[in-house]
């Protein structure tokens, strides 16, 4: 605005100083054409003293007036440089701008993508947590089959191990009086230790620590450091492996056969004591 008004007052006074040059060589020429008397003259030169002198202060407003311009025009020539300079930082903030505005959308949808993540592993964990208290349920209904199981088996042990005292009992009331007719009959009966080796074979691998007959074939348990209970026919007169109980984390120590010959005990170094079925080598119990 400044700039313009500049332009404006110097166009004006370009006009005056134009007409202010042509009623000087108007005034001239009055002066040389008229020649009337020295009064009028003196006037007249008076009057382009006067002219001359505005036009010399014209001509001095028109230099100030230029010298604004080129200021004016140096300020604009600054102001354009710190323009363009403001415009490329404005350039350059609003580069960064977009490219913070980018990051900021990756992170958003990286907490997104998190969040539904998170949601997921709260999901899991939930029906982990289900899972671990219905397995729990289980394991604890399994304890109280297995407590009950156990104390089943030994009252049957207990009922078994009667019933067998009292058989006992009762085949030696029946031949106490037979063995007493034996020593007074036959006082000299002698008795011979086996020499032969019916059957030899090996079972385990390793020492062989226990054996048992089965009470009702003639089926043979063997226990050893291997960690097994194996089961073995010698009905014929030779060896043949009919299965193999494993479950045992020690060397199996002792074995038996309850008194129908389906289930047999054993017992190894781990410090456990297991039951297995005879017919099935499923392990059932181990307290």
């Amino acid at each position: 605005m400044a700039n313009n008004r500049l332009f404006e007052s110097t166009n004006t006074l370009r006009g005056e100083n134009l007409q202010l040059t042509v009623a000087i060589e108007k005034l001239k020429c009055e002066v040389v054409g008229t020649g009337t008397g020295t009064g009028a003259n003196a006037a007249l030169e008076a009057r382009l003293l006067a002219q001359a002198e505005e036009l010399t202060m014209l001509h001095r407003r028109r230099g100030e007036h230029t010298q604004q311009i080129v200021d004016l025009n140096n300020k604009m020539q600054d102001m354009m440089k710190d323009l363009q300079s403001k415009e490329s930082s404005l350039a350059e903030s609003l580069e960064l701008n977009a490219s913070l505005r980018a990051e900021l959308n990756t992170c958003v949808n990286r907490e997104r993508e998190l969040a539904e993540a998170n949601q997921m592993l709260r999901d899991e964990y939930q029906a982990l947590q289900l899972a671990f208290a219905s397995l729990e349920e289980k394991l604890r209904k399994a304890q109280e089959e297995n407590r009950q199981l156990v104390e089943r088996l030994i009252k049957c042990k207990t009922k078994d191990a009667e019933k067998m005292n009292e058989e006992n009992d009762n085949f030696l009331k029946a031949i106490s009086p037979e063995r007493t007719n034996i020593k007074e009959g036959i006082p000299g009966l002698p008795t011979a230790v086996p020499t032969d080796v019916a059957v030899k074979f090996s079972a385990h691998d390793g020492e062989v620590s226990a054996v048992k007959w089965s009470p009702v074939d003639r089926i043979l348990a063997t226990g050893g450091a291997d960690r097994k209970v194996k089961l073995w026919d010698i009905s014929k007169g030779t060896f043949e492996s009919k299965g193999m109980l494993i479950g045992s984390n020690a060397s199996v120590m002792s074995v038996d056969f309850d008194s129908t010959g389906t289930l047999i005990l054993g017992a190894s170094n781990d410090f456990a004591s297991r039951v297995w079925s005879v017919n099935d080598l499923r392990l059932r119990v181990s307290f």
